[in-house]
């Protein structure tokens, strides 16, 4: 998987500019209830002439998602014990421009920013720039600001932007200080971010670090020897790297605690890569499986050189794997379309709110083969079901929540009782990992399964079994014999469930006593039926399953659950 990651991470490094890896794109939204929104960027202004702080109408411009973010150097907010050193951030994060500038805002005793303090700690080349004494003299602003984001006792940074008109469908996207000075020669606002010796302090900060001399060890995620090995750094919180080192599923858990920097220690350069890697696979290839964020990481064989640019770009996965069966079928088609040879996948489970990394599943190494096996079988009983249109209106049983669904993982999903309280133990998740890894399923636990679905459905324990489809609420008001409908809608999604399995031999289904031959009938519909028994291969208690389905699908009620 290293490997994997390593060539990713070498192929983003080659499409982006020496900015682009601390650079943060603001997730900025261009349409809201089907009307365009308008994005801007506007100037947060420290005028010395006039001791002012104020945000500058003149200064709004229309947002660049290309060009901006690096113009005006929109730096990823680090975290950890650095030092605020920012320029350009996004709304939400004024904060950061306070605390560069004027200190933390609960210490009233600070005596200048922390940029100053980053500066004086860390980089003394830069105290007797332009820079250094610009920045010392706004920190006397500090009392200025304070006043003009206070509103009513309460001090939020936002405030100040609330002096911008602006339309219901127009948002900031980024907020630049900028300088107004006559005596620094700044007659008209000017980025901060555009300052020389403040590209140069960035440069130094995270760009020049990384080329000094290290001490040359074997590089853990390329098993070489390399000139600039150190210790893994973890001070990104949201990075595939915490998946080896924070969990007991991770790939240095046999490591001595005590000489953890010498074993897992790792060239700077692929440092850079498998960050790089991990936020592309983060930002652009994750799904929901059971309701769990996954991150999906793909596996090749080591010396095979592939065309990750034309592979990676096209296979963007923003929504669901394992609701929509397109959406899978267009996964296995981008990647057969460039790769001819061997591939596996990997769904790591993850949890996380932006702030931390936390591994909670892996199901490994599914082969391109199984995984093309999976849809198929979920489509071609999809397709075999939705020809009983005598015996069962499929479509009717597919239709969850008003929209008409297909036959796959994420139906599977709403069969299987999940309590609420017992999230973290998810059987469904469970299930899914033995399929895509190909173990064979228990078919008590399918009859576990389906018994706490329908004692579900009988006492109405929606409540307590979130994932579970409510038949008993129709609009606002209480739905006349839905028992009815969850039961036979149950019976067949489970009956189309288990031919799933059986297409992919992970379950068997044989009886312990031969049956008896169904007697030959002289109605050509029993006769369809007992030939789609066969083909199904159903035994006795399928087939009670079946025509206790059957029964509730009468005639008499009405299609698709109307009362």
């Amino acid at each position: 998987m290293l490997d994997t990651l390593l060539k990713i991470g070498r192929w983003r490094s080659e499409k982006l500019s020496k900015w682009d890896r601390i650079i943060d794109k603001p997730n900025v939204r261009w349409e809201s209830r089907g009307k365009p929104v308008t994005n801007y960027v506007v100037g947060l202004v420290f005028n010395l002439d006039e001791m002012d702080v104020y945000t500058d109408p003149d200064l709004l411009k229309e947002y660049d998602e290309e060009r901006d973010p690096e113009y005006f150097k929109a730096v990823k907010v680090q975290g950890g014990r650095n030092k605020s050193i920012y320029a350009t951030v996004p709304p939400k994060k004024l904060k950061q421009i306070f605390k560069t500038y004027f200190g933390k805002l609960k210490n009233e005793d600070v005596e200048y920013g922390e940029f100053i303090e980053a500066v004086n700690k860390d980089f003394p080349q830069f105290q007797d720039t332009k820079l250094y004494q610009l920045v010392k003299d706004i920190f006397p602003l500090r009392d200025k600001f304070i006043a003009n984001t206070t509103l009513e006792g309460q001090t939020k940074f936002k405030n100040i932007l609330d002096t911008l008109d602006l339309g219901t469908y127009e948002k900031i996207a980024l907020v630049y200080a900028a300088v107004k000075s006559k005596e620094h020669g700044f007659e008209e606002p000017y980025p901060v971010s555009r300052l020389d010796e403040f590209e140069a302090f960035l440069s130094a900060k995270f760009l020049e670090s990384e080329t000094e001399d290290l001490e040359r060890g074997l590089c853990y995620a390329s098993g070489k020897a390399k000139n600039d090995v150190t210790e893994l750094d973890l001070s990104t919180r949201f990075s595939l790297n915490k998946m080896f080192v924070t969990s007991t599923k991770n790939y240095a858990s046999l490591f001595d605690k005590k000489s953890f920097q010498d074993n897992y220690q790792i060239s700077r350069e692929n440092q850079i890569k498998l960050d790089l890697a991990s936020e592309y696979l983060l930002s652009n290839y994750t799904t929901r499986i059971a309701n769990i964020d996954h991150v999906i990481i793909p596996q090749f064989r080591r010396n095979e050189e592939l065309d990750l640019g034309l592979m990676l770009d096209r296979v963007k996965i923003k929504s669901d794997l394992l609701f929509s069966l397109k959406s899978l079928d267009e996964v296995r088609k981008d990647i057969e379309l460039e790769v001819n040879e061997i591939y596996w996948l990997n769904f790591l489970a993850f949890e996380s709110d932006g702030n931390f990394f936390k591994t909670l599943e892996i199901i490994k190494d599914v082969s391109k083969f199984h995984f093309q096996n999976v849809l198929e079988a979920f489509q071609e009983i999809d397709w075999e079901f939705g020809r009983l249109e005598e015996i069962v209106d499929w479509q009717s049983v597919q239709t969850n929540f008003g929209d008409v669904a297909k036959f796959n993982f994420y139906t599977v999903f709403g069969l299987i009782p999940i309590r609420k309280d017992k999230e973290k133990k998810n059987v469904a998740l469970q299930l899914f990992k033995s399929i895509l890894e190909q173990r064979t399923i228990e078919k008590e636990q399918l009859f576990q399964f389906f018994s706490e679905l329908i004692l579900c459905h009988y006492y109405g324990r929606y409540n307590s079994y979130t994932n579970v489809h409510d038949y008993s609420q129709k609009g606002n008001r209480k739905r006349r014999d839905y028992f009815t409908w969850a039961v036979r809608d149950s019976v067949f999604k489970y009956l189309a469930f288990i031919q799933v399995l059986k297409k992919l031999n992970l379950i068997d289904m044989k009886q312990e006593q031969e049956t008896v031959p169904a007697e030959k009938t002289s109605s050509d519909f029993d006769q369809r039926i007992e030939d789609f028994f066969r083909r199904m291969d159903f035994n006795e208690q399928q087939k009670a399953m079946f025509f206790l389905g059957r029964m509730l699908n009468a005639s008499d009620l009405p299609a698709g659950g109307e009362e």
